[in-house]
């Protein structure tokens, strides 16, 4: 009996996780049923713990205080779960080819899925800096790369300022540079120019506010130019 009640709640679980995954990806209804079928699961491994039932004119109620307990802490892991598989499910298409993977609609499609299942399971919002951590990092990433031209070596330079350039890239998605210290390099290595500055504006608004100061620019952030001096 024991072993039947592991294999009914593992089962629960790997369905709920399969939801999850469709419901992030825009099936919500799929996520609806596997939830459904979560619930169930759970119930059927547990009937032995539900001491009364209860004919209503609203159904059939199971009433203890051992379930009502169990419940709220089923919904309380299930957040948990959500979380982490909301913020890893975002990681994952950030990942997913870089430049070249998913378009920036489909992210941003994505995204907002991610973030309405997570409200639909009561996920508080505090908990959303967090979820969004690693994906505002990889776009932080994005703004830096595209600033310091991509992976191509500035023209006509010598070595010296070419490792001052590889350092600044060097940190990956863990060492990302700061505005400050890429406005200080081109400035002093005479690369600085009135659209790289509005480029570094762009950076420093995401940054603070977490969106994009010009959507437009930042679509086309896969076409800049190898850093040159005017």
């Amino acid at each position: 009996m024991q072993q039947l009640k592991w294999l009914l709640t593992i089962s629960g679980i790997l369905v709920l996780i399969a939801g999850l995954g469709a419901g992030f990806l825009d099936h919500v209804g799929v996520m609806y049923v596997a939830f459904l079928g979560f619930i169930g699961l759970l119930v059927t491994a547990n009937l032995d713990r539900i001491s009364e039932f209860k004919a209503s004119r609203s159904g059939i109620e199971a009433k203890t205080r051992e379930v009502i307990a169990r419940a709220e802490s089923t919904l309380s892991e299930l957040q948990m779960l959500a979380r982490n598989v909301g913020e890893l499910t975002l990681s994952l298409v950030k990942r997913s080819g870089r430049m070249g993977g998913y378009s920036d609609d489909e992210q941003e499609k994505i995204k907002a899925s991610v973030l309405e299942v997570l409200a639909k399971l009561g996920v508080a919002e505090t908990e959303l800096p967090n979820i969004l951590g690693e994906w505002n990092r990889f776009i932080e990433f994005d703004y830096t790369h595209a600033i310091l031209g991509g992976s191509t070596i500035p023209e006509s330079v010598d070595p010296a300022v070419v490792a001052e350039w590889q350092a600044l890239r060097r940190g990956g998605i863990a060492g990302i540079p700061s505005p400050e210290a890429i406005r200080e390099f081109l400035t002093s290595h005479g690369f600085l120019t009135l659209e790289l500055e509005e480029y570094i504006k762009d950076y420093e608004h995401f940054r603070t506010h977490k969106a994009h100061r010009r959507p437009a620019v930042w679509r086309e952030r896969e076409h800049r130019q190898r850093l040159k001096k005017p």
